[in-house]
C-alpha cells in the first residue's frame, strides 16, 4: 500500500505534528479513542494509517503484529470477513519502533453508520443482521469484535471489519493477549496501573456475543441511530438471554462517557507536562475530540 519511503514520510509529517501539537496539513479522516487515522498522501488520500504508540524494539512490535494476525486468522476461520489490512513498522534512530496499521481508504457513505443513517429503520436493513451474525459466529471466551456500525464497511451486500487496531483475543485465564503497555504510555505514569485494570475490565465486555451487542446497541446511541435502537433491540434479542435492554445499553453508553473524555483530558494535560515542563517528547498525536462528545 505504501512504500518504505513513504511509511517514513508519514512518521515524519507524524512527528512533526506531535512536536508541534497541531496536525497542520495531515489530512485526518478519523478517530477513535487510542488512535487517530490519517489519509495519505494528503492531498488525494488512498491509504487510510491508524498510527500506534512507538514500541521499544522490533521484538515488542513483532509480538504486537502476532496478535493482530491471530486474531485476524481466528476472524476469518468464523465467517467474518476482514478488511485487507497491512502491520508495518518504522525503526527510529533511538531503536524503538513506530507502527501503523493500513488499510485502502473506504467511500465514507459505505461505512456502517452512513449506511443505517441512509436507510428507513422500519424496513430494517441486512447490514444489521450481518452484524449481528458476525458477532455470534465469532463471539466466544477467547475471541471477540467490537461489532459497532462505525467498524464495518458495506460492501457488494456483505460487512468487512476494518478496525483491527485492538486484537480481541484472550488467554484461557480470559485476560487479553494484547500487551497494553505501548498504548498506557499516553498517560502519567502512576495512573498507567490503574486504567490497566480498568481496560481488561472493559475488555471483557467483548468475550460474550450478548456483551458485544449490548455494545452495539449502546454505540448506534452514541453515534446518533436512535430510530434503529427499538429494531436492533429486537433482533439482538433473537440470539441471546437474559435480552438486552434499552436501560442497560444507556448505562453503558454513559458509563464509557465518562470515562474516555476524562481521558483525554489527562492525556492532554501529560502531553503538557511532558513537553512544556520536563522538556521531554510527547509520543502520541491525540485527537481534537474524543468520540463521546462535541
Amino acid at each position: 500500500m505504501l512504500t518504505d519511503a513513504e511509511l517514513l514520510t508519514v512518521e515524519a509529517a507524524v512527528a512533526d505534528a506531535i512536536r508541534r501539537r497541531d496536525p497542520g496539513d495531515l489530512r485526518l479522516l478519523g478517530h477513535g479513542e487510542i488512535s487517530v487515522v490519517l489519509g495519505w498522501p494528503a492531498d488525494a488520500p488512498r491509504v487510510a494509517c491508524k498510527r500506534l504508540p512507538p514500541f521499544d524494539s522490533t521484538d515488542a512490535f513483532a509480538a504486537y503484529s502476532g496478535v493482530v494476525g491471530r486474531y485476524v486468522t481466528a476472524l476469518r476461520a468464523a465467517g467474518v470477513r476482514v478488511v485487507e489490512t497491512e502491520v508495518r513498522g518504522v525503526t527510529r534512530p533511538d531503536g524503538r519502533v513506530a507502527g501503523f496499521h493500513l488499510q485502502p481508504v473506504l467511500p465514507a457513505s459505505a461505512i456502517g453508520t452512513a449506511v443505517l443513517a441512509a436507510a428507513d429503520p422500519a424496513a430494517g436493513h441486512p447490514l444489521v443482521d450481518a452484524v449481528v451474525d458476525a458477532v455470534v459466529a465469532a463471539g466466544s471466551d477467547r475471541l471477540g469484535v467490537d461489532a459497532q456500525f462505525a467498524n464495518w464497511w458495506w460492501h457488494e451486500g456483505e460487512a468487512w471489519q476494518l478496525d483491527l487496531t485492538t486484537p480481541f483475543t484472550f488467554g484461557a485465564d480470559g485476560r487479553p493477549e494484547l500487551d497494553l503497555t505501548p498504548f498506557l504510555r499516553i498517560l502519567p505514569g502512576l495512573l498507567r496501573p490503574l486504567v490497566h485494570r480498568e481496560m481488561v475490565a472493559l475488555m471483557g465486555r467483548w468475550r460474550t456475543p450478548r456483551g458485544a451487542l449490548a455494545d452495539v446497541v449502546a454505540n448506534a446511541m452514541k453515534v446518533g441511530l436512535d430510530a434503529w435502537v427499538d429494531p436492533l433491540l429486537a433482533r439482538v434479542n433473537v440470539v441471546v438471554d437474559p435480552p438486552v435492554t434499552r436501560t442497560e445499553a444507556a448505562k453503558l453508553l454513559a458509563a464509557d462517557a465518562r470515562l474516555f473524555p476524562l481521558l483525554l483530558r489527562i492525556e492532554r494535560a501529560n502531553r503538557w507536562w511532558q513537553q512544556s515542563v520536563r522538556r521531554r517528547p510527547y509520543e502520541f498525536l491525540l485527537p481534537g475530540a474524543t468520540t463521546y462528545g462535541p
